[in-house]
């Protein structure tokens, strides 16, 4: 049998013949995805810093007035696209991961974080669970860098970042050997939650259930090899039809057509 070629028309009519169904199951995914925000994904702080990037040159290089010329702040932008790529370092992790042990008593800790033990027996943070609460970024292409820490707790927040703030320096000079970094103001505490976002998450449960009740209406139609015209017979078995007797009571069993299925 040929691929059978389907019109708008037809997938509109039949979208239409599972309109119920389909407003129905995307409701219900919306409200999923709105409760599993709600009620299951844990509140998160952010805490943030801005760091601002220079070149290292002091003033009386360039300019007897000591005036920053374009270059030096060109310069600078490029250095804070460089500078995101050298703290993104395990090391710098591996320093949180020292300082936050050092700070907070490890069965807290354990609440939030997987702790390991390595071949001499001390107890550390593995990298990538501080390094995905970690984002860094240039702040609108110029030389001033925004670090945002995000966790289930204020407080551990607004530390990472100072660790950050710290360890910076040290960071820079010991890979570039010039450069310096300068917090611009010490992190909060954060007050309010930061996330999650609720609305993201209903969004997305509406989305997903649009499409695959969309979804599940053509493919259903697709396969339903049912009869339901003289078209149909026509089309599938290429006979001419003579005539057609309407079911008259089809809208009574809660049919959806003009003619009954054989």
């Amino acid at each position: 049998m040929e691929g059978k070629e389907i019109s708008i028309q037809e997938i509109l009519g039949i979208l239409l013949s599972h309109i119920r169904m389909i407003i129905v199951v995307t409701i219900l995914a919306g409200i999923v995805g709105y409760s599993y925000a709600k009620f299951v994904l844990p509140l998160q702080y952010t805490a943030s810093i801005k760091i601002y990037v220079t070149n290292g040159k002091t003033g009386d290089q360039d300019n007897d007035d000591n005036l920053i010329n374009a270059q030096d702040l060109n310069t600078a932008r490029s250095l804070a696209t460089t500078y995101i790529v050298i703290l993104d370092d395990p090391l710098l992790y591996e320093s949180i991961s020292d300082k936050l042990l050092k700070d907070y008593d490890v069965d807290d800790l354990k609440n939030y974080f997987t702790i390991s033990v390595d071949e001499k027996g001390n107890e550390y943070i593995p990298y990538g669970q501080i390094k995905r609460l970690i984002n860094i970024s240039a702040v609108n292409n110029t030389e001033v860098l925004q670090v945002t820490v995000t966790s289930q707790v204020p407080k551990f927040s607004a530390d990472i970042c100072s660790y950050i703030s710290e360890l910076a320096q040290e960071v820079i000079t010991r890979t570039t050997k010039a450069g310096s970094v300068e917090t611009v103001s010490p992190p909060k505490v954060p007050t309010t939650p930061s996330g999650p976002n609720i609305s993201k998450y209903l969004m997305l449960g509406l989305i997903a259930g649009l499409a695959v009740s969309v979804g599940f209406a053509l493919i259903t139609s697709f396969f339903d090899n049912t009869v339901k015209s003289g078209e149909d017979i026509k089309e599938r078995f290429g006979v001419p039809v003579l005539a057609e007797i309407p079911d008259i009571f089809m809208d009574e069993r809660g049919g959806n057509g003009k003619y009954g299925k054989y």
